[in-house]
């Protein structure tokens, strides 16, 4: 099952936000790197991100 969510683009896309998040949590990193306005772009491009990765994705874990 670890391997199948391995081969998931929008899982791996995933862990690394929440990996993100638990910097900023803990750290305040992301606020004092960025701007409120340059971290809406961001969060416009984790959007965008994950709409491609499903896009993309043609198959499910099930399969893989």
């Amino acid at each position: 099952m670890i391997k199948q969510f391995m081969k998931s683009k929008t899982i791996l896309f995933a862990l690394a936000l929440e990996i993100l998040g638990v910097i900023q949590l803990n750290a305040d990193f992301l606020s004092t790197v960025m701007t409120p306005a340059q971290f809406g772009w961001v969060m416009l491009g984790i959007g965008v991100t994950v709409k491609v990765l499903r896009t993309v994705t043609t198959t499910s874990l099930g399969e893989k």
